[in-house]
């Protein structure tokens, strides 16, 4: 038997048929890049999770007998395969719990910065006559004023805690949000399908739900990803400098902080956690390259 071809319009019809996600998730399968970058951040994801159940040690255990234990690579043993700080804790059990407060503050953080930066930017793209102005002006002023400043200010204010950190962190991404949303939602509310569907009848409500959001929600995640990467930098830059976690609290920028008194004597103390900042934000900065190059390929070009 011959195999019957299937109609040109019928095989346009079933690939636009696809959901956007099996297409996005099968282009970003065939890039080892993007493969690479999904399996490190899924370990860094059940590392997170996971915590204290698969810490070696508890977090705050101190052995008073080994001191700045050497790494197992420098001549220490697989007790401590990473060695141990100043007050005997295990450097691996800190990193992993501490994984937990760097990676879910990043996370929550730039998820709310994105939920708020994106309905403020479809606010500011819908209604351009008085709140878009004003939106645009308070992303403005707060992009003219140094990040880092406002940061320690606020710490300063209020005291340095988990929640005052969150805090900060969620005003730092929002305004990225809110500038590229506007700029996708200006573009696309001139185009001929939002015009048909206010001709309509339609509400603006519906019009928003179903017609302009799903087409700005492809740039709210490639920005996501960055803005998660920033936000991450900011959260462990806060806590190197004092004004962030603080300590018996276990954190990435915190044991950096702690270690680098000893770098010349045990450099791995604040190295080992810095190099875990550096993999995280590159496998995230390179899942979301890969995310826009699948997205926008002219721009890939």
């Amino acid at each position: 038997m011959t195999a019957v071809p299937i109609p040109a319009p019928v095989a346009a019809a079933r690939l636009r048929a696809r959901p956007v996600s099996v297409t996005l998730a099968t282009q970003l399968l065939r890039r080892p890049a993007a493969v690479v970058s999904l399996i490190v951040l899924a370990g860094l994801a059940a590392m997170a999770v996971l915590g204290p159940s698969i810490a070696p040690h508890g977090a705050e255990d101190q052995d008073y007998v080994h001191i700045l234990a050497k790494p197992v690579w420098d001549g220490g043993t697989w007790t401590y395969p990473l060695g141990t700080d100043e007050l005997g804790r295990d450097l691996l059990s800190r990193m992993i719990v501490g994984s937990r407060t760097a990676l879910g503050l990043a996370f929550a953080a730039a998820l709310l910065t994105g939920v708020v930066g994106t309905a403020l930017g479809l606010v500011a793209g819908l209604y351009t006559r008085f709140l878009g102005p004003v939106i645009m002006w308070v992303v403005d002023a707060q992009l003219g004023f140094p990040y880092l400043v406002l940061a320690l200010a606020l710490v300063a204010a209020r005291g340095p805690s988990l929640t005052t950190v969150f805090i900060v962190l969620a005003l730092f991404g929002w305004v990225q949000f809110a500038r590229v949303v506007r700029a996708e939602v200006l573009r696309v509310k001139t185009a001929d399908y939002v015009l048909a569907a206010r001709g309509a009848g339609a509400s603006e409500l519906a019009i928003v739900l179903r017609h302009i959001l799903p087409n700005v929600l492809s740039t709210t995640i490639v920005v996501g990803t960055f803005t998660f990467s920033a936000v991450l930098l900011v959260e462990s830059g806060l806590s190197f400098l004092g004004a962030g976690v603080q300590p018996p609290t276990a954190d990435w920028g915190a044991m950096m902080a702690g270690g680098r008194v000893f770098l010349n004597t045990a450099w791995w103390y604040s190295v080992v956690p810095g190099v875990m900042v550096v993999i995280t934000v590159l496998a995230v900065n390179t899942l979301g390259a890969a995310v826009r190059s699948v997205l926008n390929p002219r721009e890939a070009k």
